[in-house]
């Protein structure tokens, strides 16, 4: 088994952000976690991808090579399961079926 069963969605999403906002501070602002949470968030990614992932340069986080690698797919990702549990339009007065 590839492990995969140990990647949390919540995770994609702090990659995600980290890689927009290259900040802890402001990552952990935006998805309302503490800062602590996103750092332990990014220590469980980074030994799950093998990488450090981000660097630190002042105020900066700044990605690895592999980080920008991941940026295109987990945007993709991260679009693909908010299709899924996006509720399906449904407009009352056009419905042709029946309640029962």
């Amino acid at each position: 088994m590839s492990g995969l069963h140990k990647l949390e969605v919540k995770q994609l999403r702090i990659l995600s952000e980290l890689l927009a906002l290259q900040n802890l501070s402001k990552v952990a602002h935006k998805v309302g976690l503490t800062q602590q949470a996103i750092s332990e968030q990014l220590n469980k990614l980074r030994d799950f991808l093998d990488d450090r992932l981000f660097v630190r340069q002042g105020n900066k986080m700044v990605p690895t090579p592999r980080a920008q690698a991941l940026e295109a797919p987990i945007a993709d990702v991260l679009i693909k399961l908010e299709d899924i549990v996006k509720p399906e339009h449904f407009e009352p007065a056009t419905y042709q079926g029946v309640f029962s």
